[in-house]
Formats: structure tokens, C-alpha cells, sequence
């Protein structure tokens, strides 16, 4: 769902470069690159963007353009026009197919097979294979950025028909919206710029369009060529966006990475699957009483917080899944929405305040100072607390303290954050070795009903109506990215889930790609 909001000179939003230190948490791997392969494109004259002409992109060069080593978000607006995978993830957390052709599920969603689109090529001229695609995933699943999202694949195999079978763990109904891995030539997947199929490739400081390319979605931006900028920091970045060498910057506002500029231009908010939430300790403290964790959800206003403390770049979610995505139901929803009325109603019932055993408790309410954002909802969330009659202290420590004491479990609540499925799977919250189990909240019924969910997407009210009445978790937001554009060089732009150029306008719908009822047979 775009966002487009007129911004005049000397405003106050930030700029950033690179994701936060904890995004994605907690399974991020290095980011180590190997040496580039050259190419002959690559060996052109620089060319460098006079302000007044055409459109520049500027990026991190230390980063690299890898898609599995690259987590600078600057960056990835590049990556977005050189490389595709089988499915893109648009706004509204629904898969388009891009190089898959078709695909057929088999085995009650435990299997599915895929057809490559037959005339999708590399900018080199060979053409997309099962294989290459099988290479990319087998690297997303060591891959920080795609590592959970590929976590229930169980095997893949490359068939004798040239198609690509993928066997998971359970069933899935949702499978391809877990697959807009980016497909790069296997040859080249360790490469600082690997070899990919989109309508762009690189050339010398240039992105020019790939003869090669013959997609049916055509990005929001239609050049011969984009002139690149390199920069070695996020003041450089700031540099070349005021001063008009380059018109399009992609970045997280909210990050501690940010930094302040002025000049004039228009901005679009880019969805993501990051929850901000608040988990709680239900072994011990304050919130190991039910009554009180239900009641939270009611105390929260979550526009507000969305408004004072994020600027507006993120979405006030009472449930554990985007309202852009279709598994959000809006009535469920607005049952658990801010009402102080039920939250002191919820307090009153949880008799904390009469209780000898929280005479002179302190809640702690854990962290990290290395995210001030996350800092101020905390201290913003702990004051509404303050206010009813709780004693909730905020303890802002380091990154490496705070996972020591989510570990041990000594707080009473946190704010967390964590970056889930397109799915908005759970199962890393209730499952006993999951990433995100802090607080004794290991439950194996809710981890069924997550399975369950996960086979018949229509469960998925169920799931969240379990989550909010048993309230292990409580979700405050989930966190927009931003896409800042010299005013008026863009008008076409639907960007979604990590990518940028996305065009609406010119996308496969899912079902035309869909083939999973023509045969009962098993692949």
C-alpha cells in the first residue's frame, strides 16, 4: 500500500544508510564477501551524473552488491534492479511470480515442483536454470536476511525435465512467498557482483538495462541508464541526495544509523515483516499473571506511538501480522486495540496492586541502548504503566547485556524486535529452541496451531486470537523503510517487501502460475 508524502525544505526526517545492528535478529550472519568476478560491462569509463539530468542512485561499495552477503539497505534499491527470484512479496504480503512459470503442489503442501519462466535469461545471455535457482536458495539458507524464511525446506532436487522440486517439512500452503530469494547464475554466487537476471546490469558507475531481459514486470523506473555514485559513508549518501548526484535513497528513518538533511523531495513508505513488540517474563515479576499480560495490549496506543516516537514510519499492529496482510482480521483486531477502559478493568482483575506479593516489586523492563527508538517507545510505554499504579523501571543496556539477560531471563518485560516470515509465522517464539523464546514462554500447543496455520492459511485468526488472550507477546508496531526521491523524478512506484522498483501496474497475478489442482499425482 503506498504512502506518498509531500516533504518541503528543511525537514526534520532522517536519513540513514544500513539496517540497524539487530535487523534482522537474532540469526544474522556475516557479511563476508569473496573477489569480484569482471565482466566486459563492467570495464566502461565512469560516467557521472550532472544534477540537472537524468537519475542517479548512490550505494555503499564496501558492502557490495552480493544479495546474501549485502545488508547495507542503501544498497539493496541496486539489488532490486539487478536480480529476481521465482516470487516477489508485493504490499500487501501477497507472492507474484517472476521467473517461476508455473508450479504444482503435491502431497497435501509438502511438496511442490516449479517451472522456469523459459525465456528468462542472465545479463550475461545464458539462460535461467532449475539449477541456479537451486544454488540461490541453497545460499539463502545460510543467509541471514532469508535464513528463516527457508528454514522448513527439507530437500530440492533439479529434475530430469529441467524443473525444480522442493520438498518441506510440513505442510505449506504459502510456500512462494517465502521464495523471492534472489536468483543469481551459480557460477558467479560468491562473487562481490554476481551475475543476475534484471532489467538492469551494471556498467562501469552506471546501471544500463540488460539486453538480456525480456520480464513482464517492468520496474517503476523506465532508463537507458542510471548513473551510479559510490560513497563511503552515510554523510557522503546525505551529500549526494542534496546535491543532486543522486535521486533515491533507501534507508531505515528510524535507524541509529541515521543522519539529517535538507532539501526537497517526496518519500514513500516500503512495509516490512519488522515487529517492535513487547515480551514478556512469565515465569516470574509483574507479568507472570495473566490478567495483567492480557490487559497491556488495551494500555498501548499504538498511533500515538507510531506518530511521536517513529515519525509515522510504521504501522500500529494490535496483532502479531502486518493489517496490509490479508491473515490480519480487522474485527479481531479492533477488540485489542487501545481502550483504557478494559485495561483498567484487566489491572483491577489481576489484583497486583492489593497483592503482598508486589508491595515493593520493580518491574524491569529491558532494552537495547544501541536502538534509541526502541529506547524512547519503551520509556514512553513504561510512563502509561507508571500511571495506573505499576512500578516499571526501564533498564536501556547494550546489545551484548540485553541478550545476556533475555537469556537468563531477567526482566520482567522487553521491547523486542525481530524480523518474521511474509507468513508472520510464529513458531520462533513457542518452540523450545526457537530465536525469539525468551521469558519461559515455550508453549507446544501454540506451536501446533502455528503448524496449522501454516498448512491452511485460514487458521491464522485462530492463532492470533490464542496469542493475544494468552498474551505471551504483545505487539506494538511493525517498522516501514522509506524511499526518499528527488522531487518529481518518480511517479509510478508501488515498492514493496525488498523491492523497491516494484510496478504494480505490470505484475503476475499468483494464480497464473498456480497449477496445483491439476492432478492428484505425486512429484
Amino acid at each position: 500500500m503506498k504512502k506518498l508524502i509531500a516533504l518541503l525544505l528543511a525537514s526534520a526526517l532522517m536519513l540513514c544508510a544500513c539496517v540497524a545492528k539487530e535487523s534482522p535478529p537474532p540469526t544474522e550472519a556475516s557479511a563476508a564477501t569473496d573477489s569480484t568476478e569482471a565482466t566486459e560491462e563492467t570495464q566502461e569509463t565512469p560516467q557521472k551524473k550532472e544534477s540537472s539530468e537524468g537519475f542517479g542512485l548512490s550505494y555503499l561499495p564496501e558492502y557490495g552488491l552480493n544479495p546474501f552477503t549485502c545488508y547495507a539497505t542503501v544498497n539493496r534499491a541496486l539489488i532490486s534492479l539487478l536480480y529476481e527470484g521465482l516470487f516477489t512479496v508485493n504490499n500487501q504480503f501477497r507472492a507474484e511470480p517472476v521467473l517461476c512459470e508455473s508450479f504444482k503442489m503435491y502431497n497435501e503442501g509438502r511438496s511442490y515442483v516449479f517451472t522456469i519462466n523459459p525465456t528468462a535469461k542472465f545479463s550475461d545471455g545464458s539462460p535461467v536454470t532449475a539449477a541456479d535457482v537451486e544454488a540461490s536458495i541453497e545460499a539463502g539458507r545460510s543467509c541471514g536476511i532469508y535464513m528463516e524464511r527457508l528454514s522448513h525446506i527439507d530437500y530440492y532436487t533439479v529434475q530430469e525435465d529441467g524443473t525444480l522440486l522442493i520438498h518441506v517439512d510440513t505442510p505449506f500452503e504459502n510456500l512462494p512467498l517465502m521464495l523471492d530469494v534472489p536468483v543469481v547464475k551459480a557460477s558467479t554466487i560468491k562473487n562481490q557482483f554476481p551475475i543476475g537476471s534484471g532489467p538492469y546490469v551494471i556498467s562501469g558507475q552506471s546501471l544500463v538495462r540488460s539486453k538480456s531481459w525480456n520480464g513482464t514486470a517492468a520496474p517503476a523506473i523506465d532508463l537507458d541508464r542510471i548513473y551510479l555514485s559510490s560513497c563511503k559513508s552515510t554523510g557522503d549518501l546525505r551529500d549526494d541526495f542534496e546535491f543532486g548526484s543522486t535521486d533515491l535513497i533507501y534507508c531505515d528513518p528510524n535507524s541509529p544509523a541515521s543522519v539529517g538533511y535538507r532539501c526537497d523531495y517526496e518519500v514513500w513508505e516500503a512495509p516490512t515483516t519488522i515487529l517492535h513488540y513487547i515480551g514478556f517474563n512469565l515465569y516470574s515479576g509483574y507479568f507472570a499473571n495473566d490478567s495483567l499480560r492480557r490487559a497491556v495490549t488495551y494500555a498501548i496506543d499504538r498511533e500515538d506511538i507510531a506518530s511521536k516516537i517513529y515519525g509515522g514510519f510504521a504501522l500500529p499492529s494490535a496483532l502479531p501480522c502486518s493489517p496490509y496482510s490479508d491473515l490480519n482480521d480487522p474485527k479481531l483486531a479492533d477488540s485489542y486495540s487501545f481502550a483504557p477502559a478494559k485495561y483498567t478493568a484487566g489491572l483491577k482483575e489481576s489484583r497486583v496492586l492489593v497483592s503482598e506479593e508486589y508491595e515493593y516489586h520493580e518491574g524491569i523492563f529491558l532494552v537495547c541502548s544501541d536502538d534509541p527508538i526502541r529506547v524512547a517507545a519503551a520509556e514512553y510505554i513504561a510512563q502509561v504503566l507508571n500511571e495506573s499504579g505499576l512500578r516499571i523501571v526501564v533498564s536501556a543496556v547494550d546489545h551484548d547485556t540485553y541478550m545476556k539477560k533475555l537469556d537468563k531471563g531477567d526482566f520482567d518485560l522487553y521491547y523486542g524486535e525481530t524480523r518474521m516470515t511474509a507468513n508472520f509465522d510464529m513458531t520462533e517464539f513457542f518452540s523450545r529452541y526457537g530465536n525469539v523464546m525468551y521469558g519461559s514462554i515455550k508453549d507446544s500447543s501454540l506451536v501446533d496451531l502455528c503448524y496449522s496455520a501454516m498448512e491452511n492459511t485460514g487458521k491464522y485468526v485462530e492463532l492470533s486470537a490464542r496469542v493475544m488472550d494468552q498474551a505471551p507477546i504483545c505487539p506494538v508496531v511493525f517498522k516501514s523503510y522509506a524511499i526518499y526521491v528527488t522531487r518529481g523524478k518518480l511517479v509510478n512506484i508501488t515498492p514493496s517487501v525488498d523491492n523497491v522498483f516494484h510496478n504494480a501496474a505490470s505484475a503476475r497475478a499468483l494464480a497464473d502460475a498456480d497449477k496445483t489442482y491439476e492432478g492428484d499425482e505425486e512429484a
